[in-house]
């Protein structure tokens, strides 16, 4: 059988990035741009309090010096673009120069699938899968994920080396390197705080790894314990550390609660349900004259901003963290009682989820989250197969309003069908029995009408109600994941 090695995967796949250089960008490509200008302009004890541009960094430590060690090479390319400012900077130069920065950077996660390969097997057989299938489908799960070449490559973020990292430390804590794991994942939290949606499982996992064992006192591998807590401790120590009498200010940043439940376009979980039924009732309730009557609703304004609630009582974090916690409780406390490693791997898809369908103020990006260790569980089983399969494509078909413009009309339908239908072909090499169930094949086809609906009919027949297909997106992604997660938690558990 032909082999291919990943050096030649990330070849191809950069040149496929590429060609998306000089598509739309979003305003983060500012806001990275301006990070650029901070931590190269500015000492470290004022990269925390620089406010001229609304993008302030609100990033954790490591991902500021991430982006100090890029401002090293861009006052090569162009050093205007490193100049402080409160109105948005671009050029040709910058543009190549941010686009090929993220390109780059993802030879991080080059890296993890390469070792991710020596990982996966099918465990029906208990034999290696081949390792070509194995790589592409690897490939079109990580290297060339759809969701993250619309959001890294056309929006523009660096979610591609997180991811890497993220998968780094996946792989490491199954295959028993507990420190390693906790080392990789210590790291990724410092780069960006969104992956605490998964911390509770490694927290737990790995206590539970060093409890009960027939070495160490009483059971208990302290001699584990202590290396394992000092290696966290030095990675949080050297990220926190330099900037330790500004850890408030820093807080205060990456935790901005004052941002309301939702993002501006509401991301499919279950708060985008509960806006849809307090609009539902409150305009009923208008229509029947028991409620009077008002303008627009202040959940559809399209701002990033807190909102009230007509009818339906107001969430807070706290509300959200509840839930998320009420949720996670069984998971944990089964992690707990038969720790292993494919019960982790599943336990940190099922974390992911449930954070990403109750957290509060969650970005529709968040998805990547769950697709990581989603893609990783799919070589294990058909059913958790099938289950990443159509999350992936819902949740790339939800990221589709990032890219409103018509010029990438056709790129966004093309990246969805073309990443997807190559995951479809080396999913069944992998499982030969691979098959959609009929609801999911209804709901995925389903999409095809929902497209031309919000894309094409609504904007032609309603062009001033310019929430509305946003509004679509999200209920209709929102009823695939409220499926995936009802799937995912049911199978763990059982």
């Amino acid at each position: 059988m032909m082999n291919v090695s990943w050096c030649e995967l990330y070849i191809v796949t950069s040149f496929l990035k590429l060609l998306l250089c000089h598509a739309y960008h979003s305003t983060d490509f500012e806001v990275h741009r301006n990070w650029l200008a901070i931590t190269h302009s500015l000492p470290i004890d004022k990269w925390y309090y620089e406010s001229t541009s609304q993008w302030t960094l609100d990033y954790p430590p490591f991902f500021a010096w991430f982006e100090y060690s890029l401002s090293f090479f861009a006052q090569f390319i162009d050093p205007k673009m490193l100049e402080i400012s409160a109105t948005p900077y671009f050029s040709q130069s910058t543009l190549l120069f941010q686009r090929v920065s993220v390109i780059i950077s993802d030879m991080v996660m080059c890296y993890a699938c390469h070792t991710a390969t020596k990982l996966v097997t099918d465990k029906r057989t208990d034999k290696k899968v081949g390792d070509l299938p194995a790589k592409l489908l690897l490939t079109t799960s990580y290297l060339a994920c759809a969701g993250l070449l619309i959001v890294d490559h056309i929006h523009f973020q660096y979610n591609g080396f997180l991811s890497g990292i993220f998968l780094l430390s996946l792989v490491s804590v199954v295959q028993g390197r507990i420190v390693q794991g906790a080392v990789y994942f210590s790291i990724l939290l410092n780069l960006k705080h969104i992956y605490l949606y998964v911390a509770p499982v490694y927290f737990v996992y790995m206590l539970r790894v060093h409890l009960f064992q027939d070495k160490g006192f009483m059971g208990v591998d302290i001699a584990g314990l202590m290396k394992l807590g000092v290696s966290v401790v030095v990675v949080f120590g050297a990220s926190f550390g330099p900037f330790f009498s500004h850890i408030p200010q820093i807080l205060s940043r990456l935790f901005p609660v004052q941002r309301g439940l939702c993002h501006a376009y509401w991301a499919p979980n279950l708060w985008a349900l509960y806006n849809f039924l307090d609009i539902s009732i409150s305009k009923s309730l208008q229509l029947l004259g028991v409620m009077p009557k008002s303008g627009v609703h202040p959940l559809m304004s399209g701002l990033v901003q807190q909102s009230e609630y007509l009818v339906l009582p107001n969430i807070t974090p706290l509300h959200c963290a509840t839930l998320t916690l009420v949720l996670l409780t069984p998971i944990l406390i089964k992690l707990f009682q038969q720790p292993s490693p494919d019960l982790f791997l599943k336990s940190v898809t099922a974390a992911a989820l449930i954070s990403f369908y109750c957290g509060y103020h969650v970005h529709e990006k968040a998805v990547l989250v769950i697709l990581v260790p989603f893609a990783l569980q799919a070589f294990s089983d058909v059913e958790s197969a099938r289950s990443y399969f159509f999350l992936s494509a819902l949740g790339t078909y939800s990221l589709f309003p990032l890219l409103f413009e018509i010029r990438e009309f056709p790129i966004k339908v093309c990246i969805l069908l073309m990443v997807h239908s190559f995951m479809l072909i080396f999913l069944k090499k992998v499982h030969p029995e691979f098959k959609l169930g009929l609801l999911e094949k209804f709901y995925l086809i389903g999409i095809g009408g929902h497209f031309l609906l919000a894309e094409v009919v609504l904007p032609i027949m309603l062009p001033s109600f310019q929430f509305l297909p946003l509004l679509l997106y999200s209920i209709y992604c929102s009823v695939g994941v409220t499926y995936t997660l009802i799937v995912v938690c049911f199978s763990l558990l059982k």
